[in-house]
């Protein structure tokens, strides 16, 4: 490529981009409109199940939004419960953890054979309580490195994080194999019963069959209001009741792909149909 082909380039890439800062902010301004009404379970349904498209013949640009729940996994920072270390206990014994939460994480880790399941578990939930007691040996990751932010899992990227310092202690890369984003969540306030993941609820609840997973997740023909709605033993009610079961959350993830001929831009965002406010800003190239 010559030089006047380079420079070409560059300029329409800065084009592009300044063009998709405009896009954003207008789309972003539609959204708060077009998600005026969603307010329940109902309206959260038909608002996920229509893709946003939208052309803007001044920029020749075409740009697709979607939207997926954020509450339809686990939220691992649910893994050692709010409140614990306050409760008296030994100051230097590990906060509890969720029994149900890391039942759920242990039979995904069993699945997948990951090699020495309680140092990863016990990795992650030394990396989500507050403390720096360690549960066995290494699994304190701010005590090896401390730049390693403890006491909250924000993202994947953090997630991340965990999982390498564990291939690096075991050599063990079973644990990468695992489709963590279809498994867990980092930002939800509660797991929404109504639009929980089929790989999600076969690992929260095995005892339900396999071929019934279906039906209370992509083929759900009616809403829950409660757990008592729900056609399921009265055991796995109480073990979701040990969760912060929800059947309506506001919280949805937002993806929005901007094409301008080769040119493409992905941004990934959190959208709170509550306060109609934009969050956790993601932009790739």
């Amino acid at each position: 490529m010559g030089t006047l082909d380079r420079s070409y380039a560059r300029v329409s890439n800065k084009r592009f981009l300044v063009q998709s800062d405009v896009l954003l902010s207008n789309m972003f301004a539609i959204l708060k409109n077009a998600s005026a009404d969603v307010n329940d379970s109902q309206t959260l349904d038909i608002f996920l199940s229509v893709p946003l498209t939208f052309s803007s013949k001044a920029f020749d640009t075409m740009v697709n939004i979607t939207f997926a729940s954020a509450a339809s996994v686990p939220n691992l920072n649910w893994l050692v419960p709010d409140g614990n270390g306050t409760k008296k206990r030994d100051p230097y014994a590990p906060i509890p953890a969720n029994p149900v939460l890391e039942s759920y994480l242990d039979r995904i880790l069993s699945v997948y054979n990951v090699s020495d399941k309680i140092l990863f578990l016990s990795m992650l939930e030394d990396s989500v309580d507050k403390d720096l007691n360690e549960r066995v040996s290494g699994s304190e990751l701010a005590l090896e490195n401390p730049d390693f932010t403890q006491g909250h899992v924000y993202d994947m990227a953090h997630f991340m994080q965990i999982v390498d310092a564990y291939e690096k202690v075991t050599l063990d890369m079973q644990v990468r194999k695992i489709p963590w984003e279809k498994l867990i969540g980092f930002t939800a306030d509660g797991l929404d019963l109504n639009r929980i993941s089929p790989e999600a609820l076969a690992f929260l609840a095995p005892e339900i069959p396999p071929e019934s997973i279906a039906k209370f997740t992509s083929e759900r023909t009616q809403d829950y209001q409660s757990l008592d709605d729900l056609p399921l033993e009265r055991e796995t009610k109480e073990k979701l009741k040990k969760l912060k079961v929800v059947f309506y959350s506001p919280k949805v993830s937002g993806d929005i792909l901007i094409g301008n001929g080769e040119r493409k831009l992905h941004v990934a965002f959190m959208y709170d149909l509550g306060s109609k406010k934009v969050s956790d800003i993601e932009i790739t190239q």
